[in-house]
């Protein structure tokens, strides 16, 4: 699962057309040039959330090239110049197992859910229509930044994205798995109401989302020091796995990296990326 927040927490991707269509868009492109295959995503008005999966080890590329053009396009859109992502990168968790991707795909597809009543209702973009019914999301090529064919644009005219089940419950019927998700995503409605009649709050609604100044903020207080995970996982020996074998990974990774620094031929852990690009380096295969 893969989050990045704008800067300042400032209302970049409210949700009115120009930039819902751009960001399908962008990360349609994205994830078709570096292979990418999406499971969920959607754009609340200061953050967005994908889940993917990364069969070739690219998804740094797909997090560059995405965020990269969405952030141009919409910064022209809003006639703005400024850094449009947060100054951390964006998180990247690995979902290990069918409860953690169940759980993340559900978390994604209600996040507006307390700004409006049904995540169904948020007018932005969600991938949860596409999710449940199988059909694609189509966005054409913004014209406010891209050139046409006619002048020379290389860009395509219109992408279209399909948002298929997690590894992990692939093997579930298309019908079984959007009842799955649809179950999924009641719950966390009928919590969120319940919450907020123990509260006594009350939504924001799709009319005052629209209405936010796109360079307004949250009022509340900014976050801060939290814990950035890297793994999802409900089975505790599992995670703990995990989490052995990701320590065992920067350990012999740090060994590799002065080794080559120094002059010594050294054979860089599987899963090493960067280096792959940088300089002409072995990678175990194991």
């Amino acid at each position: 699962m893969f989050t990045r927040r704008c800067s300042e927490r400032r209302f970049f991707l409210r949700p009115d057309a120009e930039t819902t269509n751009a960001f399908w868009y962008c990360l349609g492109w994205a994830a078709q040039k570096n292979a990418q295959v999406l499971h969920a995503a959607v754009a609340l008005s200061n953050h967005a959330h994908v889940v993917a999966t990364d069969p070739r080890g690219l998804y740094p590329d797909f997090l560059r090239d995405f965020h990269g053009l969405l952030a141009r396009v919409v910064n022209a859109w809003r006639g703005r110049w400024e850094h449009f992502w947060d100054a951390n990168q964006a998180s990247a968790v690995a979902l290990e197992g069918e409860a953690a991707q169940l759980d993340k795909l559900t978390y994604v597809l209600t996040n507006p859910v307390g700004l409006v009543e049904k995540a169904s209702e948020w007018p932005g973009a969600t991938a949860l229509h596409a999710v449940l019914t199988g059909r694609p999301v189509v966005a054409t090529r913004p014209k406010h930044f891209f050139r046409d064919d006619d002048d020379g644009g290389a860009m395509p005219e219109s992408v279209t994205l399909t948002f298929e089940p997690p590894p992990a419950l692939a093997h579930l019927s298309r019908e079984q798995y959007a009842r799955l998700i649809q179950d999924g995503v009641a719950r966390a409605e009928q919590e969120a109401a319940a919450r907020r009649r123990e509260g006594g709050t009350a939504v924001l609604g799709r009319k005052r989302i629209l209405s936010q100044r796109w360079n307004d903020g949250p009022s509340d207080a900014e976050p801060r020091r939290e814990l950035s995970p890297t793994l999802a996982c409900r089975d505790k020996w599992r995670r703990i796995e995990r989490l052995k074998e990701n320590k065992l990974f920067q350990k012999l990774y740090r060994a590799a990296f002065h080794a080559f620094r120094a002059g010594v031929a050294a054979t860089f852990p599987l899963g090493t990326w960067s280096m792959r690009f940088r300089a002409s380096i072995q990678i175990s295969t194991a």
